[in-house]
C-alpha cells in the first residue's frame, strides 16, 4: 500500500480533501467520462449509480500532500475491508486524476507508470481524465488548485458530502454517517 500511496503522490493528481462544500451539497455529480488503469471506459455518475460512491478528485500535483493522508484509510476501509464492520459497507471508490492544459503531456506517462506500480486491486478505482476541466472547476467548485477534493455521492449520483483538505477522522466519521 505505501507503494501506491507513493506512486499517486508522484504524479499528484488525485483528490481529498476538507472545505464547506454547501454548494455542491444536493446537486448531482456533473457527467464525467476516464479510463480506469484496468482499461474500462467509465462514465460518472452513471457508472456509480445504485450505491454510495467515494470520489476523490485533483487538477494539479500540489495537491500531492493532503492527498496522501486520504489514500490508506480510504484503501483500507473500503476496498481492502480491513475493519471489523468494513465488510457490511458496499462502497464504489473513484479516485480521479485530472489532466489538462500544460499536464496533458504528462496524461499517457502518468498512466503508464501508475497501471505498471499500482496493485491490481487497486487499479479499477482509478479513473484517469484528460480534457476541459474549467466547467468542472465552476460546478464543482474545486477552486483551490493545490487542495485535494472529496465528494460522496448517493445512489442516484447526487452529492451529499464535500470537503477538501487533508484527511481527518471527523470527516471520515461524515462520510460514514451519511453512508449509514
Amino acid at each position: 500500500m505505501k507503494k501506491v500511496i507513493y506512486n499517486v503522490a508522484c504524479i499528484g493528481v488525485f483528490v481529498f480533501g476538507s472545505f464547506s462544500g454547501i454548494a455542491q451539497v444536493g446537486k448531482i455529480f456533473p457527467a464525467l467520462t476516464g479510463e480506469t488503469l484496468d482499461g474500462k471506459n467509465v462514465v460518472m455518475p452513471d457508472n456509480a449509480k445504485g450505491k454510495f460512491t467515494l470520489v476523490g478528485m485533483a487538477h494539479s500535483s500540489d495537491a500531492e500532500q493532503d492527498l496522501q493522508t486520504w489514500m490508506d484509510p480510504i484503501y483500507q476501509k473500503y476496498i481492502a475491508k480491513t475493519g471489523l464492520l468494513d465488510a457490511a459497507e458496499d462502497v464504489n471508490i473513484f479516485f480521479i486524476p485530472m489532466f489538462s492544459g500544460s499536464s496533458m503531456p504528462f496524461y499517457e506517462k502518468s498512466k503508464k507508470q501508475m497501471k505498471e506500480t499500482t496493485e491490481k486491486d487497486l487499479q479499477p478505482h482509478v479513473i484517469f481524465y484528460k480534457g476541459e476541466i474549467s466547467s468542472y472547476i465552476d460546478q464543482l467548485q474545486i477552486l483551490k488548485k493545490d487542495t485535494p477534493y472529496i465528494f460522496l455521492l448517493d445512489p442516484t449520483g447526487k452529492i451529499v458530502y464535500a470537503t477538501s483538505g487533508n484527511w481527518t477522522e471527523a470527516k471520515m466519521d461524515a462520510i460514514d454517517e451519511k453512508i449509514q
